[in-house]
C-alpha cells in the first residue's frame, strides 16, 4: 500500500505540534508542484478530526479566480465538514463576514454560554483563490486567537487575481512551513517495505534509484511511480510467480509515464496560453537548451518563448542553467515527451540541427539533434562521425554506438558502411562484448580495404578470444589472412601473428602453428606497428621454450613500446609480452607495463582493456608476492570484466580467477580458493586451452594445501602433458615439474620426484632465470635432502636474495632453516627462519610464517612479534623507548623517564635501529610513521 505521505515526518510533525497550541495557529505551507502540500493538508485533516477538531476545507483552481466579486465565494460555500458541526460551519462564515457581533438568533445565539468546539480551516492551493475569499481568509486569519480556530493555508506557484489582498492574508498567517524537494533516503524504508525483494545483490531501492532520482524529490511523481510498481508487483493473484523487480519497473514505466504527461498538461494550460506548446518543444528536445533554439524548434517567437520559460520557472516545472532551460524533474519531461508524435520531434530537431548549424556550432552539440532528425540532412555523416570520436576521446563508448548507428541510415558506400560498423563494434567492446561480435562480423564482410579488414578482423578475433570462441577466431583468420596475402603482405602478417597466438591454444593447432611461429624473425616486419606485434609474440615463444630470458626481455621491451594496449591496434599479442616478462625473472616491468595500462586504459575508457590490464596487474602482484594488493585487482578486474559481458568461466576471466585464488591459498586461505573455483566452474574438468594451465597449477596447489596429494599431482601431471603437447617445455610460465616432485616426494616416490627435479633444474639453468633455478633448486633440495639439500637451498636463497620473487625467496628460507634444524645448525637455521617470518609477514603469506615460527620454537625462541623487521618487529618496551628518542629525549632522560637503567635504554635502541634498519636517532621519527 503506497502511503499518502513519503519523507514528510519532520514537516508534519511540525503541523501537529502547532495544531496543539492553545491559542491557536495560523500557517503558512508552501511548495512547489508535487511537493505534497495536498498529502500533508489532509493528513493533518485526519489527525484533527481524531483529536475532536471540527475540520472545514477548500481548495481553489485556476478559473475559480476570474468570478465576479458579487458572485458568492465557492470557497466559502464549500467550508462544510463531513462529519456534520453546522455551529463550526456558522462560527467560520460569521468570522468571515467581518461583523463586529455575532447574529443574535441561529445557532451562534447562545456562543456566550456554551464552549464552541475547536476548528480547523484548511485551504489549498492559495494562490488561485478568488477575490472574496481571500478577505474572508483574512478575517478569519485576523480571529485566531481571540476565537477556537485555526488556519492552515497551502500555496503553490502561480500568479493570484488580487496580490494586494493576497498579501494582506500571507501578513496574517504567521508561522511558515518551507516544503524542499523529498531526498531519496527518505523513502527508502518505504521503499523496502512495499517491494519487499532484491535481486543481484540490489535492494529494491537501489534498483529503483535512477527512477527516483529522476523524479528529483517531487512527491507526486513518487506517489505515482509506487503506486505503478506496487500494482505491477502485487496485482493479479494469479500469477504463477512475483515478477522481478525489473520486469516491473518496465511494466509500470510506460503507464507511469502517460499519467505524469496528462497531468502535466493540465498544469501546464492553467499558467499560460503557450506554456504547453513551450514545453512539448523543451521536451522533444530534451536537456538544457536556449531560448533561441526552443523558438526556431517550435517555430515560435522569441520574446515569447522567454516569457512562458520564466512563468514556467515560477511553477517550479523549468530549471535555469545559465541562459538555458530544461524541464523539472526528469520525469515530467519524458512524460510530455512521450505525448509528442514522432514527426513533430523529427520537425523540432531538424530546425534545432539547423539553427545550431548556421551558429557553427561543434559536433557535439549538433549530433544529439540530428540523431532524432530526418535523414538526408547536410552535413549529417561527417557531424554524427566526429561526435562519436570525440565520445570515444572522452570516454563514452556508449554515446558513441549512439551516433554511429545514426550514421548508417545515411546513404553511405559500402567501405563507408564498414568503416563504421568497425568503430561501432570497438565501441562495443568498451560496453557489451558479446553485442560487438555481429557489429564486427558485419563489418568485416562489408570490408573492401587491407587495412579496413586488418582491423575488422583483429577487432573480432579480441571479441571471440574473450569468449572462448577459439575455434571462430581461427576459422575467420585463415579466411581474413588468404584474402589478405595477395593485397597487402604486410596487414597479412600482422594478422598472422594473431591466428598463431590463438593456435597454440589446442595442442591439434599449435602442431601446426610452431613451424611457422619457429621460422619468424624480427627483420621479418616491414613497418613499426608490425615490429612491435611480432616482438611481443617472440617474446612469448622465447618464455615458453625457455630460450635466453635476456632476449626475451629485450624483445618484450620492443612490443611493448606503446604499451600494452596500444590506441587503434587491436592485436591481442602485447598481452603476451607482459607475460613473457614475468617468467623470465621480471615481475617489477610486468608489474610497470600493467600498471601504466590500467591508468592509460582508464582514462580513455577502453572497458576490455582497462579489466585486462587490471588482470595482468593482478598477476604481477603475486609474483612479487603482494597478495593482499593482488586480491583488491583481481576482484576490480572481474567486476570490470562482468561489466562488459564477459563472463567468470570465459578467457580472460579465468585467467582473473585463477590469480585470485592463487592470493587466497598463499594467504592460508585453501577454502576460499577452492570454493571460488567451484563457484567458476573451475573445479572439475577444464577445456585444453592455454588460458586454462594456470588454473590448472592453482588448482594443484589448492588440493596440496588440503592435504589431498593423489589429486594435486594428477593436476600438476595433466599440466605438464598440455604444455608439452603444444611445445612449450621451458620452465618459466608453470614450475610443474617441481611442485610434481614434491608431492611424489609426500607420497613415498622418490625415485619419480628425484627425476622430475632433475630435469625442472636441468631446464632452468638453461633458462638462465633466477626465480626459476631457485625454485629448481629448492625441489631438489627438499627431495634429495641431506647436506646436499642444505647446500642446494643455500645457493637458492642467495640468488633471491633482493630479488623481486619474495614470496618464493621467504618460501626457500623457511625450508632452509627447517632442514639446517633438522641437520643441527642452530645459528644458520635462527638467522633463515627469522628471514622467512619477516618477508612472509610482509606478502601476507602466513603458511609460510607458521612453518618458520614453529622452526623457531623447536630452537628454543619464542617469538613475540609477528615479524622481525619493520615498526611491527618492535616489542611494547622497545617501542616506547623509541618513540621517546624521536622527541628528542636523551638515553639519560629516557632511562629517568621509564625509570630503567641507561643499559636497558641503549640495548633497547640498538635492537630497535636494527629491526627498523636506521642508522641514529635522528631517523626514528620517519621510521616509526
Amino acid at each position: 500500500m503506497v502511503p499518502t505521505l513519503l519523507g514528510r515526518a519532520r514537516e508534519r510533525d511540525t503541523l501537529y505540534e502547532l495544531l496543539e497550541r492553545p491559542g491557536g495557529a495560523s500557517v503558512l505551507l508552501r511548495g512547489g508542484f508535487g511537493s505534497g502540500k495536498s498529502g500533508l493538508l489532509t493528513d493533518l485533516g485526519e489527525r484533527a478530526r481524531t483529536a475532536g477538531f471540527a475540520v472545514l476545507s477548500a481548495c481553489y483552481e485556476p478559473d475559480a479566480s476570474q468570478l465576479p466579486e458579487t458572485a458568492p465565494s465557492p470557497a466559502m460555500c464549500s467550508l462544510v465538514p463531513e462529519d456534520g458541526g453546522e455551529r463550526a460551519v456558522a462560527l467560520v462564515r460569521w468570522l468571515a463576514s467581518g461583523d463586529a457581533t455575532p447574529p443574535t438568533d441561529g445557532i451562534l445565539a447562545d456562543a456566550r454560554s456554551a464552549p464552541t468546539q475547536r476548528v480547523l480551516v484548511l485551504v489549498d492551493d492559495l494562490q488561485w483563490a478568488d477575490a472574496v475569499s481571500l478577505r474572508g481568509l483574512r478575517n478569519i486569519a485576523r480571529a485566531v486567537g481571540a476565537h477556537p480556530v485555526s488556519v492552515v493555508c497551502a500555496m503553490g506557484p502561480g500568479e493570484s487575481v488580487d496580490e494586494p489582498a493576497l498579501g494582506a492574508v500571507l501578513r496574517l498567517l504567521d508561522r511558515h512551513v518551507r516544503l524542499s524537494p523529498l531526498d531519496e533516503s527518505a523513502v527508502a524504508d518505504r521503499l523496502a517495505g512495499i517491494l519487499d525483494a532484491s535481486e543481484d545483490g540490489k535492494t529494491a531501492g537501489e534498483v529503483l534509484s535512477p527512477l527516483l532520482t529522476a523524479a528529483a524529490g517531487n512527491q507526486y511523481l513518487i506517489r505515482t511511480l509506487l503506486a505503478a510498481v506496487d500494482a505491477q508487483r502485487h496485482g493479479g493473484s494469479d500469477r504463477p510467480e512475483r515478477p522481478s523487480l525489473h520486469t516491473t519497473l518496465a511494466g509500470a514505466l510506460k503507464p507511469l509515464l502517460a499519467d505524469v504527461g496528462v497531468a502535466a498538461r493540465a498544469a501546464l494550460r492553467r499558467i499560460g496560453p503557450d506554456a504547453e506548446r513551450v514545453a512539448a518543444v523543451l521536451a522533444s528536445l530534451g536537456g538544457a537548451q536556449l531560448p533561441e533554439v526552443i523558438a526556431h524548434a517550435g517555430a515560435m517567437d522569441r520574446h515569447t518563448v522567454e516569457d512562458t520559460l520564466h512563468a514556467l520557472a515560477q511553477a517550479d516545472l523549468v530549471q535555469h542553467a545559465g541562459p538555458r532551460a530544461q524541464l523539472h524533474p526528469p520525469l515530467l519531461a519524458a512524460g510530455l515527451a512521450q505525448g509528442v508524435s514522432p514527426t513533430c520531434r523529427k520537425q523540432h530537431h531538424a530546425r534545432a540541427a539547423e539553427l545550431l548549424l548556421s551558429w557553427g556550432a561543434p559536433a557535439r552539440q549538433v549530433a544529439p539533434h540530428l540523431v532524432h532528425g530526418p535523414t538526408g540532412m547536410a552535413q549529417a555523416t561527417a557531424i554524427l562521425r566526429r561526435a562519436a570520436q570525440a565520445a570515444l576521446d572522452r570516454g563514452a563508448p556508449d554515446e558513441a554506438v549512439v551516433y554511429l548507428r545514426r550514421t548508417l541510415s545515411e546513404d553511405l558506400d559500402a567501405q563507408e558502411r564498414s568503416e563504421i560498423l568497425t568503430l561501432i563494434g570497438a565501441a562495443r567492446l568498451d560496453s557489451d562484448v558479446p553485442a560487438a561480435v555481429p557489429e564486427l562480423r558485419s563489418s568485416l564482410r562489408l570490408s573492401t580495404t587491407p587495412q579496413a579488414l586488418a582491423r575488422s578482423a583483429r577487432s573480432l578475433t579480441g571479441a571471440l578470444f574473450a569468449m572462448d570462441r577459439y575455434g571462430e577466431a581461427l576459422t575467420m583468420l585463415e579466411g581474413t589472412i588468404q584474402r589478405l596475402r595477395t593485397e597487402d603482405a604486410a596487414a597479412a602478417l600482422r594478422l598472422e601473428l594473431d591466428y598463431l597466438l590463438v593456435s597454440l591454444g589446442e595442442a591439434s593447432s599449435a602442431v601446426r602453428a610452431w613451424p611457422r611461429l619457429m621460422e619468424l624473425r624480427l627483420q621479418d616486419a616491414e613497418d613499426d606497428a608490425g615490429r612491435r606485434a611480432l616482438a611481443a609474440l617472440l617474446s612469448f615463444r622465447g618464455a615458453a621454450l625457455g630460450e635466453g630470458a635476456e632476449d626475451v626481455i629485450e624483445l618484450a621491451r620492443v612490443g611493448l613500446s606503446r604499451g600494452m594496449a596500444p590506441v587503434a591496434d587491436e592485436s591481442i599479442v602485447y598481452p603476451c609480452a607482459v607475460l613473457a616478462l614475468g617468467a623470465a625473472g621480471r615481475p617489477d616491468l610486468t608489474f610497470e607495463y600493467a600498471d601504466a595500462a590500467v591508468a592509460e586504459t582508464h582514462a580513455r575508457a577502453s572497458a576490455l582493456n582497462y579489466a585486462q590490464a587490471l588482470s595482468m596487474r593482478a598477476n604481477a602482484h603475486c609474483r612479487r608476492g603482494a597478495f593482499t594488493d593482488a586480491q583488491t585487482d583481481a576482484r576490480r578486474a572481474l567486476a570490470a570484466f562482468r561489466d562488459i559481458g564477459v563472463d567468470h568461466r570465459e578467457s580472460h576471466s579465468v585467467f582473473t580467477v585463477a590469480t585470485l585464488a592463487e592470493a587466497f591459498v598463499r594467504q592460508g586461505q585453501a577454502q576460499k580458493a577452492e570454493d571460488l573455483f567451484d563457484d567458476c566452474d573451475l573445479g572439475g574438468p577444464l577445456g585444453f586451452h592455454t588460458i586454462y594451465d594456470y588454473p590448472l597449477l592453482v588448482r594443484g596447489w589448492v588440493h596440496a594445501a588440503d592435504n589431498r596429494f593423489e589429486r594435486a599431482l594428477a593436476d600438476f601431471l595433466h599440466l605438464g602433458e598440455r604444455l608439452n603437447a603444444r611445445g612449450m617445455t621451458g620452465p618459466g610460465f608453470y614450475p610443474w615439474r617441481s611442485e610434481a616432485a614434491l608431492v611424489h616426494l609426500l607420497l613415498g616416490d622418490r625415485q619419480s620426484a628425484l627425476t622430475l627435479a632433475d630435469e625442472e633444474l636441468r631446464l632452468a639453468r638453461a633458462w638462465g632465470v633466477a626465480e626459476m633455478t631457485a625454485v629448481a633448486l629448492r625441489g631438489r633440495a627438499l627431495v634429495v635432502g641431506q647436506e646436499e639439500g642444505l647446500e642446494l637451498l643455500d645457493e637458492a636463497a642467495r640468488l633471491l636474495g633482493g630479488n623481486f620473487a619474495r614470496f618464493r625467496y621467504a618460501q626457500i628460507q623457511a625450508d632452509r632453516g627447517t632442514l639446517a634444524v633438522r641437520y643441527g645448525r642452530p645459528e644458520d637455521a635462527r638467522a633463515a627462519l627469522q628471514e622467512a617470518v619477516s618477508v612472509a609477514h610482509e606478502c601476507g603469506a602466513e603458511p609460510i610464517a607458521q612453518q618458520a615460527r614453529a622452526g623457531l620454537r623447536e630452537l628454543g625462541d619464542r617469538p613475540r612479534t609477528p615479524t622481525f623487521r619493520g615498526r611491527e618487529a618492535l616489542t611494547p618496551a622497545q617501542r616506547q623507548v623509541a618513540e621517546l628518542a624521536a622527541q628528542g629525549m636523551t638515553n639519560t632522560e629516557i632511562a629517568s623517564h621509564l625509570f630503567v637503567g641507561l643499559r636497558t635504554v641503549e640495548m633497547h635502541l640498538s635492537k630497535v635501529y636494527a629491526k627498523l634498519a636506521v642508522s641514529g636517532r635522528h631517523a626514528l621519527e620517519q621510521a616509526l610513521r
